[in-house]
């Protein structure tokens, strides 16, 4: 048969003990809730310190880069300056005087009956690198690049010569400066067939693209 338990403690001293015991549950949770707050305060300020690690290496990281940077600055510089030299440079080279195809063009051109007593070229300031240079003209036309002197039988001959000389592309303003008829004297006095001696003038077709301009120190 099981026993009975019987509180003889008073009702006063029964009430007392569960307001302490509901006390001490309270100081309990209490300490939980610190402890735990404490662990996340401990675990964030770890979290912290880690980031703020991070932050500084990165930022030493930065430094060394940008003094990186800076000491590659002047490399970067050259870098610059030659390439600017090498486009002047191609430029330089693109804008020239083709004179071997201009001559071998003409060579093509010339009829079998003229023959040429001498050939003189220059290149106009305008198609040189160097200082900007205004277009040369000779009352309001190119002037004359290359003249042509020789010897032929008749004036169309020359005509000739001189259509065939408008076909070359590097060529433009053909002129015909003179052309004079006059029989031929051969050594021993005799009097040959006549000769028509002309002479004609041509311009270079100016570039489309200027020239690089230079200065007397180098391309700048």
């Amino acid at each position: 048969m099981a026993m009975k338990r019987i509180n003889l403690l008073p009702p006063e001293e029964r009430a007392k003990a569960r307001r302490e015991r509901g006390l001490m549950y309270v100081i309990v949770a209490l300490v939980a809730v610190v402890a735990v707050l404490g662990i996340v305060y401990f675990w964030q300020s770890s979290q912290v310190s880690d980031k703020e690690a991070e932050r500084d290496r990165l930022q030493n990281e930065i430094a060394q880069i940008q003094s990186q940077a800076a000491a590659l600055e002047k490399y970067k510089a050259l870098q610059t300056k030659r390439t600017e030299m090498a486009a002047t440079a191609r430029a330089i080279y693109e804008a020239r005087v083709p004179w071997s195809s201009v001559l071998e063009q003409v060579s093509l051109v010339i009829p079998e009956n003229v023959r040429l007593q001498s050939l003189t070229c220059a290149v106009p300031a305008v198609m040189l690198p160097g200082p900007a240079q205004e277009a040369e003209t000779t009352e309001g036309e190119l002037a004359a690049d290359i003249t042509f002197t020789g010897q032929t039988y008749e004036h169309r001959d020359v005509a000739e010569f001189m259509t065939r000389l408008g076909l070359l592309p590097q060529l433009t303003n053909i002129q015909l400066s003179s052309s004079t008829k006059a029989a031929a004297t051969g050594t021993t006095g005799t009097t040959g067939p006549s000769l028509t001696t002309f002479t004609v003038t041509a311009s270079l077709r100016r570039y489309l693209t200027p020239p690089p301009t230079t200065t007397a120190g180098g391309a700048q």
